[in-house]
């Protein structure tokens, strides 16, 4: 399906195409992916340095997107006496050593990943530790943290062919949904806490990119449905992560409900006011949601 004219009047067009990830800024993040590689298969028993998240998905925006791996490792090293440990000890694990071979780069551990901040300005890069669980649908599923201790199921391979199969049947408006949320996400001075990979996800089970739909009306039922969902969890369409949270805490529920709704509001009111042919007031409200970024 061909992408309907965009209203040139309104940003939205100018904005998509100043969000795109640049190859100059991934350059330098992405020369370090090698020494990282390198060392973890110096300290572990290494399968897979995968790349994964939005720009796998192709949904990353430029500045805030970081670059994400998931490093399958053999079983044993998430074993001790027999037993699968915590998830959280070999994020610890993997963690300690980063430290010990980047001496002057800041490596932390996350819920779910070991963060290493590289200098310069360059990217981060969220490395996911999991390994080999079973194939399901002729896909590989993989444990990986879940962010309190325990370990999830995941299959990038899966998920990407699913959203990939949505983008197209949307003709291709998905994934550029995806960035103007991201990019909504970031737009404050404390970000929205959302959770990226549910954003795909929820637009790729929603069907809400498909038709004759202009991007603002898209954001515009973004936003409806968040605040009709009350930005509950959403059971895995693929029927592998169980249920994806929009969130990493309950307390960061209310904060996400709370600018769902805000948005809502001046978005109805811009959907409105470009029905009416106020384009200027119409910019005004999408710049109000956009917190005063709205290009």
């Amino acid at each position: 399906m061909a992408l309907i004219d965009q209203n040139p009047r309104l940003n939205y067009g100018r904005l998509i195409r100043s969000i795109q990830p640049t190859s100059g800024e991934l350059k330098s993040a992405i020369s370090n992916v090698g020494s990282t590689k390198k060392r973890l298969e110096k300290s572990f028993n290494l399968k897979k340095f995968q790349r994964i998240g939005s720009h796998a998905r192709s949904s990353a925006i430029n500045s805030f997107s970081d670059l994400d791996f998931l490093a399958v490792l053999a079983r044993n090293e998430a074993k001790w006496g027999g037993s699968v440990v915590k998830s959280d000890t070999v994020i610890k694990k993997i963690s300690h050593d980063l430290n010990s071979r980047f001496t002057t780069t800041t490596v932390r551990k996350d819920m779910q990943a070991v963060v290493v901040q590289f200098g310069g300005g360059q990217k981060s890069m969220d490395v996911v530790p999991g390994f080999f669980h079973e194939i399901k649908n002729k896909r590989p599923v993989y444990l990986i943290p879940d962010g309190y201790g325990g370990w999830m199921e995941t299959s990038p391979e899966a998920h990407n062919t699913f959203i990939n199969k949505e983008n197209i049947r949307s003709g291709e408006k998905l994934k550029k949904v995806g960035q103007l949320i991201r990019y909504w996400k970031y737009s404050r001075t404390n970000s929205i806490p959302i959770n990226s990979f549910y954003i795909d996800l929820l637009l790729a089970d929603s069907g809400i990119c498909i038709g004759a739909k202009s991007y603002p009306m898209i954001m515009y039922e973004f936003f409806k449905l968040m605040y009709d969902r009350e930005c509950r969890g959403l059971r895995d369409p693929v029927g592998i992560a169980g249920v994806v949270y929009a969130v990493k805490t309950k307390p960061q529920i209310s904060t996400l409900v709370a600018h769902v709704e805000n948005s809502l509001d001046h978005a109805i009111k811009a959907v409105n006011a470009e029905h009416n042919k106020k384009f200027k007031e119409a910019n005004r409200q999408w710049n109000i949601v956009f917190n005063h970024n709205f290009l």
